[in-house]
């Protein structure tokens, strides 16, 4: 037990280190989280922490907890890309050490140790604290609530039913209804099956219920508040139902309005931004997300659908979970690969299961061999492919990245499969290999992507405070950007180099160019012939550095920059 607790806390070092690796390095990722950390600098420079607001970000606005996290990072960081992701590196770092230290009355020491080092391996969780998404916290939360609930129902404690309630206070805070909908259907699903049913009266939702909404409704009311205020002033007369409910490209203007329609209305019925998928969707989403444990994966679908016949009560909870966690986002039209990952935990405690299972029976392990098979074949083809891939788009640079990591790997892989014969050092090699793989993913592809025109957002504000001669206090004015071009890390940038921004049409900012102040503009691809041609027609020269940019949602197509001052035009 001793060694399996020490193997534990080795690979959750190796965790915390590649949670936090180059998350100082790597710029803003649009559009969501670039979108966040525009919030939460809006919120510090206006003291406004009810409503989020930042530009271009009409639709990434939701409930402000994540928002609050960030802001309160950048206080204790600076306004940095290590500060925005912060947030999301404690959440899912606390929820793995959640799941081995409130899953060890549920399954055990070693198991409960063993789920937290299969999720700190796998594909899907590292990436989540990598990138600030509401995900990750919203994770946490369930996960708390979840095994609160559980552990609840096994030894009623008050500490437990606190941790439930105030877990889902937190997470609708986080991001609204989903932890509603898992961890109150889980709440019915244990009430009809469970044979410890009657434990859960003592939760007394009637009750704790109300209160864990009252955060949020509170939150609500503040907004409503500030609505009614605005509406006083811009009204107009209008009636304020009418007013509140007003739209301005097709959405809708006040937070409150627009999160009951964009949030449960258009989901309920359909799909956003075209975030659909079949019937299946998720299964695919979970098969990546723990294909760093494919050998023990396919073992642990087959126990768990079997285990729907005659499940042992400590099955039953966790059946329950993943049914709530996982089938149920199955049959809803809109789908996103976050929805499901509310049932990782329990997969991980039922894969943890499964390993124990098959120490004691060794015989059957076929499907883990068949798993293993596929392993060493996914696996190999990536160590092959990323190298020719790499030297391929981005060329011969490429490989003083990618040949030294399929190398480890490629090690790592060899002596993976020396040791397939005993489960514990087969899960341990496994352990080992994910933890790498994401590791060296991140430090070895990531830089290759930062080089790419798909980051070159920062590219384009650092050049233009270049042509500024290194004035912050220039004229940043941006123009003419086509609709790939309208990128909310761009405005982040613009913000932390240069304070402030103004959009201009054509002729306003070649008439701004030519005033005294010292003056930047940046162009986009919409009309840059007519500006050529105006520039020209003033007898100006059009100096411009073009910054390539590759638009990653039109198929990689050239949508370049072009960055003109007249600070370098007067000297």
């Amino acid at each position: 037990m001793k060694k399996s607790t020490q193997f534990v806390w080795l690979i959750g070092i190796v965790f915390v280190v590649n949670l936090l690796w180059m998350n100082h390095s790597v710029t803003l990722w649009d559009e969501d989280e670039a979108a966040y950390a525009g919030f939460a600098i809006e919120m510090l420079n206006s003291g406004d922490w009810v409503n989020p607001e930042y530009q271009w970000s009409v639709i990434h606005r939701k409930t402000p907890f994540h928002f609050w996290s960030i802001a309160i990072s950048y206080q204790i960081f600076g306004v940095n890309e290590f500060a925005v992701r912060m947030p999301s590196v404690l959440a899912i770092l606390l929820t793995c050490l959640m799941v081995f230290r409130m899953g060890r009355t549920l399954v055990g020491d070693k198991n409960a140790g063993r789920a937290a080092v299969i999720l700190a391996t796998s594909v899907q969780l590292p990436l989540m604290g990598k990138i600030a998404l509401t995900d990750a916290s919203l994770l946490l939360f369930e996960t708390v609530a979840v095994l609160s609930l559980l552990n609840f129902l096994n030894r009623p404690s008050w500490k437990w039913n606190l941790g439930l309630w105030l877990s889902i206070a937190l997470g609708i805070l986080v991001k609204g209804p989903p932890i509603i909908l898992l961890v109150g259907g889980l709440w019915i699903l244990l009430a009809i099956f469970h044979p410890k049913r009657k434990q859960l009266i003592r939760t007394h939702p009637w009750f704790f219920g109300w209160l864990a909404i009252a955060p949020f409704a509170l939150w609500c009311y503040l907004s409503y508040l500030q609505d009614w205020a605005l509406w006083q002033e811009t009204g107009n007369g209008i009636p304020f139902a009418e007013w509140w409910q007003e739209e301005a490209n097709g959405h809708k203007i006040h937070l409150l309005p627009f999160l009951w329609e964009w949030y449960v209305l258009r989901r309920i019925g359909g799909s956003v931004l075209g975030q659909s998928g079949f019937i299946g969707y998720h299964f695919v989403v979970l098969s990546i997300a723990f294909l760093t444990w494919l050998p023990f994966w396919l073992l642990t679908l087959k126990s768990t659908l079997k285990s729907f016949v005659r499940p042992s009560e400590q099955q039953l909870t966790l059946l329950l979970w993943v049914v709530m966690g996982w089938f149920f986002w199955e049959f809803m039209s809109s789908k996103l690969p976050s929805y499901s990952m509310g049932a990782q935990p329990a997969l991980a405690l039922l894969m943890a299961l499964q390993i124990e299972q098959l120490e004691k029976e060794p015989a059957n392990r076929s499907l883990v061999n068949v798993g293993l098979g596929l392993y060493a074949l996914i696996f190999g083809l990536v160590i092959i492919g990323l190298p020719i891939l790499g030297q391929y788009f981005v060329g011969n640079s490429a490989l003083g990245y990618l040949l030294p990591m399929s190398f480890v790997l490629l090690v790592l892989l060899i002596r993976l499969l020396q040791k397939r014969t005993g489960i514990n050092q087969l899960y341990q090699h496994i352990a080992i290999f994910g933890a790498a793989f994401m590791f060296l993913l991140w430090a070895c592809v990531s830089p290759l992507v930062e080089q790419s025109a798909i980051k070159s957002f920062d590219e384009v504000i650092e050049t233009a405070y270049e042509l500024s001669g290194k004035n912050e206090e220039a004229r940043l004015i941006l123009t003419e950007f086509d609709i790939k071009q309208l990128k909310i890390s761009l405005l982040v940038y613009a913000q932390q180099r240069f304070g402030a921004h103004e959009e201009m049409y054509l002729s306003e900012a070649i008439a701004a160019f030519q005033e005294e102040q010292p003056t930047v503009l940046v162009i986009g691809k919409k009309h840059i012939q007519e500006f050529r041609a105006a520039f020209a027609k003033a007898k100006l020269p059009f100096n411009a550095t073009e910054v390539l940019h590759r638009s990653t949602d039109d198929q990689l197509k050239e949508h370049n920059f072009w960055v003109i001052s007249n600070v370098a035009e007067r000297k």
